[in-house]
């Protein structure tokens, strides 16, 4: 658990593929052809990059993507991972889950599956492809597997009216669900603020997790240029497919830089405080609430975050036991 206390980045989203099978309403990735000419990561490249990481001080890894589960060494990029003692999760939609669960079996500390409707037809709309029976095949064969699952509940202004139906799917497969707002990052609209009021109306619902100090600080505005929040290179660091460091997030990148296994001596040189510098205070940066830049943040203001941290954390800890 991230208190603010610690010097060194604490979270690395690591894009193994910008590839996907999906074609989701809220995303850009499979709009983008910069993304869809890129190369996918390289094990021996991955492998180099998590001996870093760990050398820093990371404690957590993200597997995303684009689609993690549509690249074929993701296994022993996992396997890789869990040696060096991180605490492993990926990010996926679960189409392909069922189909590799076999490989991927005891690599993943935590998977995150994407669930933004409980209806084939919202889904279909909302992800642009007909997956919701594999998806809900996938969360069987996953608890079937004993596999620590979270539901990703992403919220818009048109499905934020299934949410009673979200929660009912949770607490019916008895699995823990993510209620978080979508975000605005290349021009899509985002979650209507009215709307957080109604999220947080399902704090105390059983198997329901939100992070109240996320929900705050999107329903006030997200991230102020003069008073910028974010954390980007500072607690979080997100490497691309191709072996590069994205500057100075993978949401704002302006600038890219090639790894090539210097991702430590980097770290540790003066360069590094000065890519991160103006992290939060560009103008592009103002009202961003990018949620995984800036939870990790809230900890450092005590007299303002402080309860409601500790109050998701308290939730967090109370779904994390409850039988499932």
């Amino acid at each position: 658990m991230y208190t603010g206390l610690s010097k060194v980045p604490y979270f690395c989203n690591y894009f193994v593929t910008f590839r996907c099978n999906s074609k989701c309403e809220f995303c850009y990735f499979w709009r983008d052809p910069r993304l869809k000419n890129a190369s996918d990561a390289q094990l021996a490249d991955v492998q180099s990059n998590l001996d870093a990481l760990r050398r820093i001080g990371v404690t957590v890894i993200d597997f995303i993507g684009g689609e993690p589960l549509l690249h074929p060494d993701l296994p022993e990029m996992l396997s890789y991972a869990e040696k060096l003692g991180f605490f492993v999760k990926v990010s996926t939609n679960g189409l392909l889950y069922e189909e590799r669960a076999q490989e991927l079996k005891g690599k993943i500390s935590r998977m995150y599956l994407s669930l933004d409707a409980t209806t084939s037809e919202e889904y279909n709309t909302i992800r642009g492809t007909d997956g919701y029976d594999q998806l809900l095949s996938s969360i069987t064969c996953a608890r079937d597997m004993k596999q620590d699952i979270c539901l990703m509940c992403t919220f818009t202004n048109e499905n934020i009216k299934n949410i009673d139906h979200i929660a009912a799917f949770a607490k019916k497969y008895k699995v823990n669900a993510f209620f978080h707002p979508c975000f605005s990052y290349f021009g899509n609209a985002p979650l209507d603020r009215s709307h957080i009021a109604t999220i947080k109306k399902y704090f105390w619902q059983p198997y329901v997790r939100m992070s109240l100090t996320d929900l705050d600080f999107f329903s006030h505005g997200g991230n102020d240029i003069t008073h910028p929040a974010c954390r980007a290179g500072k607690s979080t660091i997100d490497i691309g497919p191709e072996d590069d460091l994205l500057l100075p997030c993978f949401h704002k990148c302006e600038k890219t830089m090639k790894l090539n296994g210097s991702l430590y001596s980097l770290f540790t040189s003066k360069e590094w405080n000065s890519f991160h510098r103006d992290a939060g205070c560009k103008q592009y940066c103002q009202n961003c609430s990018i949620d995984c830049y800036f939870g990790l943040s809230y900890w450092d203001k005590v007299r303002a975050n402080f309860f409601k941290a500790n109050l998701t954390q308290l939730k967090t800890l109370i779904e994390t036991i409850r039988p499932h």
